[in-house]
């Protein structure tokens, strides 16, 4: 028949050098579409996928409530740090618009904006919000860069303790001996007080649940990845 079409006859709706690429070929001779392009799953990314999964043991639980402890100091800071901004507002106005005493103000400040930074100690670790210098840990293998972390980790718990429990006997103290601030407004200072054994003893147990992460392979080295460098 001379309106059969050869296997060389393209339809007129296509370009001329639909032919001519590899996968317009494959189209043609097969009525399956080519396979997508599937990158491969990276194993660290899927680790880190792990990582994000809903608790699933006692270990994992443990973990997530002192995250979620920590979570809660964060907010607690910031929302004492826009308080703190808000009395300020209110003493400028209350000093230079209405020409009047203030008593209060500066010292609530002060305490809140100290307080502030103890509480949010935690949430700072939690999301690795010190400033820290990782130049060493890309140079180390993976072996030393373990036992580095392991021992920052080991040194922070023992720093944050030794805080908490010296906080804690100057609240006790301060709550025992009555003591007073020394301004019109008289503030029993074990309250101010209480931001530190409060801010590092949560401190401790975030580090804690970094080092039970990093031991239990939860999480890496520094949260660098094992090929880094």
């Amino acid at each position: 028949m001379s309106n059969a079409m050869s296997p060389h006859t393209l339809p007129i709706d296509l370009p001329d050098d639909f032919a001519q690429t590899p996968s317009a070929s494959h189209s043609v001779k097969s009525d399956m579409p080519p396979p997508p392009d599937v990158e491969p799953i990276d194993p660290q990314d899927a680790q880190a996928e792990d990582r994000r999964r809903p608790p699933q043991g006692p270990l994992d639980t443990f973990i997530a409530i002192i995250h979620f402890a920590s979570r809660i100091c964060g907010v607690a800071a910031a929302a004492m740090f826009a308080l703190a901004m808000l009395v300020i507002c209110q003493l400028v106005f209350m000093r230079y618009v209405l020409n009047a005493s203030t008593v209060w103000q500066t010292e609530a400040v002060i305490f809140m904006m100290i307080g502030a930074t103890l509480v949010g100690l935690p949430y700072v670790q939690l999301i690795r919000g010190h400033v820290n210098v990782d130049l060493l840990p890309l140079y180390l293998k993976s072996t030393a860069r373990m036992a580095l972390a392991v021992v920052t980790l080991l040194c922070g718990m023992g720093i944050s303790a030794l805080f908490a429990v010296y906080g804690l006997e100057l609240v006790v103290e301060a709550f025992e001996g009555g003591w007073l601030s020394e301004t019109i407004w008289a503030v029993p200072l074990w309250k101010p007080y209480a931001a530190l054994p409060i801010g590092f003893g949560l401190l401790f147990l975030q580090f804690l649940a970094d080092f039970l992460s990093l031991i239990t392979r939860r999480s890496t080295p520094f949260d660098l990845r094992d090929d880094a460098f």
